[in-house]
Order: C-alpha cells, then sequence, then structure tokens
C-alpha cells in the first residue's frame, strides 16, 4: 500500500498512522493530540548498561553515541567505551548484546587486543581512528547484494572529518577508501536511516547561518553525500527568546535519532536549552519530532520533552551537581507490548557513565482525545472558535461526533486489515471506524452503520465490519475516519493500524 501523506511514494506492508502525525491524520474535529513523557519524576532513569570494571575497555566511562538494533531476535549495542590501553586513552567502538533489551552482556569477541589481551568486547576496525570513535552509527542493511556491507558505520572523529565503515556481521569493519564522507562541508552526526532506497544522515552543523539546527545529508551509495543539507527543523528564531552567543538559547543538539516506520519517521532530538553563552548552565532534555520525506521535521507538541533529562546525574554527596543534559542515540524498538527508546548523560563524567531506556506501552508516544468542557463552567475555554460557546450565545450550527480523517491510502493488495490502539474504551465510550473514499463518501459495506463498535481497550484491537474484518474490492483511494461515540466519549487513540497481514512486526 501508499500513504498519501505528501512524503515519497513508499510501498509499505503496514501503515502506522498516528495522531499526532497532521500529515497522515490531517483532518481533526473537536480533538486534541498530547505526548506521553518516557520518563517519571517520582522514579531514577533506568540503567542498562554501565562502565566496566579497572583494566576493561571501558572502565574510564561508556556513553551512548551509539547505536541499539535488533537482528535475527538479538539485540545488539555499539557504543562509545573510554579507556587507557596502555597509556594511550581514547574512545573505542565496543560491542554489547541481549535477549530482551534490558540485561546486556559485554562478549569476549577477541578480536582486537587492549592492554596486550584480546578477551574484551571490543570490535575490530581497520583503522588509525579506532580510538577516536566520537559518534558510532550503525545501520543494518540486509538488502545490500554485497554481503561484505551488510552493516553501514559513520563515525565522527571530529566535525570536520566523519568517516565510513562496512562490514559483514558488524564486528569485522573495514573503512571506505572514499573516506572522509563529507569532501566540503561539516557535521555532528545524530541519526541515520535508509529510507525509500537512499540513505540519510542528520545531525548539527552545515554552515547554514544559524545555531545548532537540525540538518539532513543524503547519498544513494553510503560513500558519495551531497554538499549541500536540508534544514529540518531550527529553534534559534522567534518566538524563543534571542541571546548572544553560539551556545546560548534553545537549539538542536546533534540533529535527531532516526526510526523509519515505513510511511512516518520519528526522532529523537537534543533539546538544548542554553541560559548564557556558559555551557556549565546548559541542560538538554529530548524531544519527539515527525517527518513523511526524511528532509523536513516537525514537533507534534512544541518544545514537550518526550524524555526528561531530571537528576540524570547522581549526586553523591557533596560539590555541585551539573546542570542536567541528555544526548540521544539510535535506539528504537518495538519489544511485545512495549516502546523502547535509548538514551543517556551528555556530560562526560569521570570513571563514569552509562545508557538508559525509557519504556512505553507499545506505541503509546501520543495520543488524540475529545477537547474537555471548560471546568468550572465560568472559565471560558482557550479555543476561541469552540462549540463551547454555545453555552454563552446563540451559535447557528449543531455539533457532530468528534472525529479523525486519515489522509488518502491506495491499497495493492486485497484483504488488508485494520487495527486500533487504544485506551479508555466502554460500553460508553467507543470508536467508531469506517472507510471513506478520496472526496470523504462513505463507502459501501464499510460505513459507520457498517461498523462494529470498539468497546475494548487494547494495543492492537482489530476492526470489523458486518461483512467481516477484511477490506475487499478497495481499488481506490480510501481514508479511515475514526469517531468517538458514547455518551462519555473519553477514550484516548493512540495509533491506527492498517495491515497486509493480522499479525504486526515485532519491530
Amino acid at each position: 500500500m501508499r500513504v498519501q501523506n505528501g512524503g515519497p511514494n513508499v510501498q509499505v506492508e503496514e501503515a502506522v498512522l498516528f495522531p499526532f502525525d497532521d500529515q497522515c491524520m490531517p483532518f481533526r474535529y473537536r480533538l486534541q493530540v498530547g505526548l506521553v513523557p518516557g520518563t517519571n519524576p517520582y522514579r531514577g532513569h533506568e540503567r542498562v548498561l554501565e562502565t566496566g570494571p579497572s583494566g576493561s575497555a571501558d572502565h574510564l566511562g561508556i556513553a551512548f553515541y551509539g547505536t541499539v538494533i535488533r537482528v535475527d531476535g538479538q539485540f545488539r549495542m555499539w557504543y562509545r567505551a573510554q579507556g587507557d590501553d596502555n597509556g594511550v586513552v581514547g574512545y573505542r567502538m565496543a560491542y554489547a548484546v541481549s535477549d530482551d533489551g534490558i540485561n546486556w552482556e559485554k562478549p569476549s569477541l577477541g578480536l582486537t587486543s587492549f592492554n596486550s589481551s584480546t578477551d574484551n568486547n571490543l570490535v575490530a576496525l581497520d583503522s588509525e581512528y579506532r580510538s577516536e570513535m566520537n559518534a558510532i552509527l550503525v545501520l543494518h542493511d540486509p538488502e545490500d547484494p554485497d554481503l561484505d556491507r551488510r552493516f553501514k558505520l559513520i563515525n565522527e572523529v571530529s566535525p570536520f572529518f566523519n568517516i565510513a565503515a562496512f562490514s559483514p556481521d558488524g564486528l569485522r569493519w573495514t573503512m571506505s577508501p572514499h573516506n572522509p564522507i563529507l569532501k566540503h562541508n561539516t557535521v555532528e552526526p545524530g541519526g541515520i536511516m535508509k529510507f525509500d532506497g537512499a540513505y540519510y544522515l542528520t545531525g548539527q552543523g552545515g554552515n547554514v547561518g544559524s545555531k545548532r539546527a537540525l540538518v539532513t545529508y543524503m547519498s544513494y551509495d553510503f560513500e558519495q553525500w551531497t554538499d549541500g543539507v536540508a534544514v529540518g527543523l531550527r529553534r534559534d528564531r522567534p518566538p524563543y527568546r534571542q541571546l548572544p552567543g553560539p551556545h546560548a538559547g534553545e537549539q538542536v543538539h546533534l540533529g535527531a535519532s532516526l526510526w523509519n516506520r515505513g510511511n512516518v519517521i520519528l526522532g529523537v532530538y537534543g533539546q538544548w536549552h542554553g541560559e548564557s553563552n556558559d555551557r556549565a548552565f546548559l541542560s538538554m532534555d529530548l524531544g519527539l519530532v515527525v517527518s513523511n520525506d526524511g528532509l523536513h521535521y516537525a514537533e507534534p507538541v512544541p518544545d514537550f520533552p518526550i524524555i526528561s533529562a531530571y537528576e540524570i546525574n547522581p549526586n553523591a554527596g557533596g560539590g555541585m551537581v551539573p546542570m542536567p543534559c541528555l544526548e540521544q542515540g539510535q535506539g528504537f524498538e518495538n519489544v511485545g507490548d512495549e516502546t523502547f527508546i535509548y538514551y543517556a548523560p551528555w556530560r562526560d563524567n569521570p570513571h563514569d557513565g552509562f545508557v538508559c531506556v525509557a519504556r512505553w506501552p507499545r506505541d503509546r508516544l501520543g495520543y488524540a482525545q475529545v477537547v474537555p468542557d471548560p471546568s468550572p463552567d465560568l472559565l471560558t475555554p482557550d479555543d476561541t472558535h469552540s462549540m463551547f460557546w454555545a453555552r454563552h450565545i446563540d451559535v447557528p450550527i449543531d455539533q457532530t461526533d468528534p472525529h479523525m480523517v486519515s489522509c488518502s491510502i491506495q491499497l495493492d493488495n486485497p484483504g488488508c486489515h485494520l487495527f486500533v490502539n487504544a485506551d479508555g474504551l466502554s460500553e460508553q465510550a467507543e470508536l467508531l471506524v469506517e472507510i471513506l473514499d478520496q472526496q470523504f463518501r462513505p463507502v459501501p459495506g464499510y460505513a459507520g452503520s457498517d461498523s462494529i463498535p470498539l468497546t475494548e481497550s487494547g494495543l492492537r484491537q482489530m476492526v470489523t465490519w458486518r461483512s467481516g474484518p477484511r477490506l475487499a474490492g478497495l481499488d481506490q483511494p480510501i481514508r479511515i475516519k475514526v469517531t468517538w461515540t458514547g455518551s462519555r466519549q473519553d477514550a484516548c487513540l493512540f495509533a491506527v493500524y492498517l495491515s497486509e497481514t493480522e499479525q504486526h512486526d515485532d519491530n
């Protein structure tokens, strides 16, 4: 199928329609969208990887300026390890594995000598820069016909010198003969993906006349990259308070790490809060952005910290605690009934460092809900065009039920199924799903009168009509309409899935 949301005409087996993606779900009536934070101020950050013992490859510190991906059911992590190798202190590429994404092991790979021993978890990298790994962005590309290039790497030696490498297994790496990959520009990279046959690299930099902004480079072979960049997101302009200095003000740190969901790309970026030009007073949360073309990004809820940096730096007693700062990593996974996003503290702490995970119920990063009545009734709503004004003045139109309508979707195969991720459903709070044609007219057999209302909450509730759950005979583009019905109308919609199969991919 193809979701006609303004991005490339990408064919997907399952489309995920998030209500906060206003390109895939552009029409809404009496509904508001919100995001769900992945951290809780009453609970600490959940650590999943920490530094090793004295003499190990990461005994001086670790940072998740790296990647987590799942390959053949196993979670694999590449991260930045700081250690002292016979007097040479540097950042090296280390490796960890997990069966569940929470409990990690550092395997002895036997590939690289460290302190005169190969009993460590360092990968093999034939590069003079093996101790200068300042960014470790790994992409698994199983469709590459060259088996030696199934894993691809971007490493930042410095913002002015970024290099690529290739591997058949993610453990033994060979440098590209065309390094550096950017011949005439700079970047501090933060995210990598393959989308519609091309490779996209995001970061901060690009010489675009702004403070830190999200920029994107493109390539079709992973070695020859564009000189110019697409500017995807800026925060250093009104309505933000303008402050002098390169570190002051609101900015985008390290571009965005990227999660390609087929018809939509989710990104996590660093919300740089510079209270002055002194970075000692900098704080940094992580925010959520959405893109449908891989070049232009928008915040569903501006300035919302999807992962807050609160108390990321533990106070062991005495002394000043640094301002809290986070860095995103290239790590997103749907695991059973949960969604994982990996991150870490940004500031380097001697003999410290760790990787954390934020968890949500599967795909419940954001929601749509009915705009509530003002309470108490004497309060006026923020929405100046709200139907609630009918309580105070004579409004010459009637209300209808709250609803959302998708963009056009072209089905390629018969027999698709629809699923809804929603909460708060009951006999008094229902969701009704119907199919419209491109001109917003109900399709016979799939109209609201044919739909069986959803009354039970769940992460993937199948939609059915009187004729059954399959969508058949739909050769023309369709739209999906979700309506809030019932006496309460207090359901929350998190996602709609249009799938060519009944089963979902666990990614």
